[in-house]
């Protein structure tokens, strides 16, 4: 059960790590606009944030190994669509497919998780879960370079099939159906529509705010409407018989304080990992191959730190580990923030090493317990709707926090570039030109028209103005990673968490998967 859910989860982790790495033989190749290289990636997150609670909640209805079958049999056709796709509108096309069918694998894989090990050890089942998915997630940018530097970028979008079919053919053979029975046999479809168009409306507000900034009218729509959607989405969950969610699992301190700190955590790692390799690339003057593999410690330190805390996790519950990760990662981002300018490559051990590894470590040991906490505080009647919850708020916190901190970036290094005591002695017209470009980061343009020794004083110029940006945000995530751990200490209720769960099982027994019985599960019994 844990190899066919991790398999399927990570066709959609991967899918979301590994593109970045081919956008540029994709622009080369098939003539993409600066356009189509933010839609290629944001495609997919947009309408995998927009559907995953109510994909969520369709698998507590119906069946989440059904949901989850029918996003891998989606996932698979609009992968291939991407992989033989001979424009970039048809590669998008197929990304906003496969949004959808990550959106009904990721929480419904999750949710057979926590349904099959109700009774007996869920920590241990989800930490290995969180951590191996992290794993394939955490290698495939380093696949994908590989294949794109031999001119095969095509099968970044085609390496997720074999998961897929592995995953399949595992659920099917091997996995017990789950859902609610107590579940109405309808959904309703006022409700799934407001939800998705709410999160959609801010998700897109929020992606759009990087290019066209808070003010733009079409920003500013797209976030009211979304909210506003949002707010009769909740209005009408109230009192409905049919409801996707229901609002009953906020009652929970532990489902809420979780779902809050996965918000911040998530939003505050994904700039971190964004802006890391520009910083070592474009700053440091690592190689991109170089670049590959130093984060791989990364990914390996938080594939064990999430496999080890699983079975700690069923004996102590989950604060502790989940505080001293949110603090382990706050001092990781400390040490980004006051590496700055290197020697390059040769200094890697000396500079970046250690916040890897602390980053990595902190990473491993936080994102299972935050999980659990969702998961466990939930009845596995609404497993699937809780790992959507729990879903949504990575997601979201993701594009916000990224939207924000992206704009405020931006601002910030054009401000470090042009208060530079350097910079304001040149020409009024260079000190124009370097303003007007500001926005490209490490990209600025430098005028031609300077001495070659001044061109390069301004390139030096412009490598730490970025990493002083670089430096800020990473700050920022110190202390955002340092509140959350404060939070935590006070929020998370391991007694609380143990003796929900202990009942739960009593209360759901006439509907969560008896594996003691074979015969009183399975397809058979599902609506």
């Amino acid at each position: 059960m844990l190899f066919a859910t991790i398999c399927a989860a990570s066709m959609a982790f991967v899918a979301s790590s590994s593109l970045n790495v081919a956008l540029p033989a994709i622009q080369q190749e098939l003539g993409a606009r600066g356009a189509d290289l933010i839609w290629i990636p944001n495609a997919y997150v947009m309408v995998q944030a927009s559907l995953i609670v109510v994909t969520g909640s369709l698998g507590d209805h119906y069946g989440r190994n059904r949901v989850c079958l029918v996003g891998i049999l989606l996932f698979g056709l609009a992968s291939v669509i991407c992989g033989f796709s001979t424009t970039t509108n048809i590669i998008i096309a197929g990304r906003l497919a496969q949004g959808v069918g990550s959106s009904m694998i990721v929480p419904n894989s999750l949710a057979i998780v926590s349904a099959y090990f109700s009774r007996n050890g869920q920590g241990w089942a989800i930490g290995l879960w969180s951590g191996f998915t992290v794993l394939m997630a955490g290698l495939a940018p380093f696949f994908a370079g590989v294949v794109t530097d031999l001119g095969m970028w095509r099968l970044v979008f085609l390496i997720h099939i074999p998961l897929g079919i592995v995953a399949a053919f595992a659920i099917i053979g091997f996995v017990p159906e789950s859902y609610n029975k107590k579940a109405p046999r309808r959904m309703s479809v006022v409700g799934a529509l407001l939800v998705i168009i709410g999160l959609a409306g801010i998700t897109f507000g929020f992606i759009e705010s990087s290019t066209f900034g808070f003010d733009s009218p079409q920003v500013i729509v797209s976030i009211l409407g979304g909210v506003l959607a949002i707010a009769i989405f909740l209005r009408g969950e109230l009192n409905n018989k049919h409801a996707i969610l229901p609002l009953r699992l906020f009652k929970s301190r532990n489902f809420s304080a979780a779902n809050l700190i996965t918000l911040v955590f998530h939003g505050v790692i994904q700039p971190a990992l964004l802006y890391l390799p520009l910083n070592l690339i474009q700053v440091q003057g690592y190689s991109a191959t170089f670049t590959g593999l130093s984060i791989i410690p990364l990914i390996l330190v938080a594939t064990l730190g999430s496999t080890l805390v699983g079975p700690l996790l069923d004996r102590r519950g989950p604060r502790l580990p989940m505080t001293l990760g949110l603090v382990i990662i706050a001092l990781g981002f400390l040490f980004f923030g006051s590496v700055g300018v290197t020697g390059g490559e040769s200094e890697y051990l000396s500079t970046f090493f250690l916040p890897v590894v602390l980053f990595g470590l902190g990473f491993g040991l936080s994102f299972a317990p935050l999980t659990l906490t969702a998961m466990a505080s939930a009845p596995h009647s609404n497993a699937g709707i809780a790992s959507g919850v729990n879903n949504t708020m990575t997601r979201v916190g993701q594009v916000l926090v990224v939207g924000i901190l992206g704009g405020l970036a931006i601002g910030w290094f054009g401000q470090l570039l042009m208060n530079d005591s350097y910079i304001k002695s040149l020409p009024a017209e260079a000190q124009t030109h370097l303003a007007a470009d500001a926005g490209d980061l490490v990209e600025t343009s430098i005028p031609d028209w300077l001495s070659p020794d001044e061109q390069e004083t301004v390139r030096q110029v412009i490598r730490r103005s970025f990493a002083a940006t670089f430096s800020i945000l990473m700050w920022i995530g110190a202390a955002a990673c340092a509140l959350c751990a404060l939070f935590a200490i006070f929020t998370i209720d391991d007694k609380e968490l143990k003796w929900s769960q202990s009942n739960d099982v009593l209360d759901d027994s006439d509907y969560l998967p008896d594996h003691d019985a074979p015969d009183e599960t399975g397809p058979s019994e599902s609506p």
